[in-house]
């Protein structure tokens, strides 16, 4: 198991059910044999640019452990949540 950090961005709209998205993911990480380190909720703040036509978005910041293997799985995951708009999961260094 290797260690994980994903920092992704929920539509600003959705920062009252952003609770629910995040235990989605780490639902998703721990049925899959992860564990979730860390869970570092920044709040609403404003992008750098717009994605997908918003201004804002509420950030959040995971640490966890994974299986390489499974990364695929947890990026098509991703992808396929309507409510996060951005995210990115690097390796953390050891």
């Amino acid at each position: 198991m290797r260690k994980y950090e994903c920092m992704f961005i929920v539509k600003p709209e959705k920062e009252e059910e952003s609770d629910g998205v995040i235990n989605l993911i780490k639902e998703f990480i721990e049925n899959k044999k992860g564990k979730v380190a860390d869970i570092d909720k920044w709040g609403i703040r404003k992008l750098a640019y717009p994605i997908k036509r918003y201004n804002d978005g509420y950030y959040t910041v995971m640490s966890f452990g994974f299986s390489p293997k499974k990364v695929n799985q947890l990026n098509d995951f991703m992808q396929k949540n309507g409510d996060v708009i951005r995210y990115l999961i690097v390796l953390k260094e050891e």
